[in-house]
């Protein structure tokens, strides 16, 4: 009798890379359910499976159960509303926010909460949710113009119209409210782990904070950044980048204070890069695992205690935090893993393709003839086989045992480990 299927590949990519671990093969997954996805989108939130077609208008979303693949509701909002992306509400386990794609949609757009369990609309409010950290109670609407919220705000530039931000409660009561006034430039927090204030330069370039666990608006004493610079919140430091006057030709120098320090600054460094033409973000300075990434033309890797830069990869990249504590460039393919601290990159396994990720664990997968995906998670240099699926995989969601992904022939199935 022949190996179960998808198992002799993996010995042959074994044999071929030395990069399979030698473990005992585990149980295949448990498929739970299958569905069309409609060109839409799909979300794991919990202990339900939420497929939203966001091709129509207004959009409806259907929830099944992570267990048994039942459907168990279907909710539709009011009027012209349209859906893309759903996330547990913060602080309210048994509410989801579902909430439109703003440069899709072209319109400010309505956040909906909806109760998990039943589908009962809990509140609505127009504006789309900040992903904010845990410590930030409620979850943060953000209203604004639709080309301030998709343009302005990535580009660092003035916006056109007055934005507000309001948090609300797992029940839609609100928190507090912060308005912004047009002209003002909004750099939101750039950490891994969600946003917790942003960074505000008025009309005359004076600087101030605005915090979303209290929607305090308060001065950072003295700061002022002139009109051509860009203003960065990344973690618990303000950085002001300038390029011209007082840089190195071909370079822009990055001056950081430490949130609430405000009276002198915590580095000062030159980045040999500049600021990229015919993009909306020309240059951005963002958190990007435990380090900085700076970003024009070429991005640089720097350390956030000193702001001396540690590697480039060598051309423009979009560095993120990747398991293990290390950096790659997010989204599916080939994976390419690197060093925060110096750059040097891991193997790369080849046959194998990032399906997606959480907080600890990196799924891969390789083709098994036409119809099938063999699974394995990446320990280091090494793949960790699970087992095979009925269906080419092209991206995944993890939580817990439970993974679902995106098919190649317009799908979105779930399914459960072994292990």
């Amino acid at each position: 009798m022949g190996l179960p299927r998808g198992w002799g590949l993996l010995l042959a990519l074994g044999l071929t890379m030395s990069l399979v671990s030698a473990v005992p093969l585990p149980a295949a997954p448990v498929e739970i359910v299958r569905q069309p996805l409609r060109n839409g989108a799909f979300q794991l939130a919990g202990d339900v499976l939420l497929v939203l077609e966001n091709d129509r208008t207004p959009t409806p979303v259907e929830a099944f159960d992570a267990g048994d693949g039942h459907s168990r509701w279907t909710y539709t909002p009011d009027g012209l509303t349209t859906l893309s992306y759903a996330a547990a509400a913060p602080g309210a386990d048994d509410v989801v926010v579902l909430w439109p794609d703003l440069c899709r949609s072209g319109v400010t757009g309505t956040t909906v909460a909806v109760d998990r369990r039943t589908g009962r609309e809990v509140w609505h409010a127009p504006g789309v949710p900040v992903r904010t950290a845990a410590g930030v109670p409620g979850t943060v609407v953000l209203r604004s113009l639709w080309s301030d919220g998709c343009g302005a705000l990535a580009a660092n530039a003035p916006i056109g119209g007055g934005l507000r931000w309001q948090a609300l409660g797992p029940g839609g009561e609100p928190r507090w409210e912060l308005p912004v006034d047009a002209g003002t430039r909004v750099a939101v927090d750039s950490a891994e782990a969600g946003a917790s204030w942003a960074a505000l330069a008025d009309r005359t370039g004076a600087l101030a904070v605005a915090d979303f666990v209290t929607g305090r608006r308060a001065p950072a004493g003295d700061l002022v950044a002139a009109s051509g610079d860009i203003v960065a919140a990344a973690g618990d430091l303000l950085i002001i980048a300038a390029a011209g006057a007082g840089s190195p030709r071909g370079a822009t120098t990055l001056t950081a204070y430490r949130r609430g320090a405000w009276s002198a600054p915590l580095w000062r460094t030159d980045v040999p890069t500049v600021s990229a033409s015919g993009r909306s973000d020309r240059f951005t300075v963002r958190a990007c695992g435990a380090v900085l990434c700076a970003t024009g033309q070429l991005t640089f890797v720097l350390d956030p205690a000193t702001g001396a830069v540690r590697w480039s990869p060598g051309g423009y990249a979009q560095l993120a935090a990747a398991p293990g504590g290390l950096l790659t460039e997010p989204g599916a393919g080939v994976v390419h893993l690197f060093d925060p601290a110096t750059g040097a990159e891991s193997p790369v396994l080849d046959g194998w393709q990032r399906l997606g990720a959480d907080a600890d664990r990196m799924l891969l997968g390789a083709p098994d003839g036409e119809e099938a995906t063999l699974l394995g998670f990446r320990a280091g240099d090494r793949v960790l086989p699970i087992g095979t699926v009925d269906a080419r995989l092209i991206a995944c969601e993890l939580d817990g045992p439970r993974v679902a992904c995106s098919t190649g022939d317009g799908d979105v199935v779930l399914f459960r480990l072994a292990t």
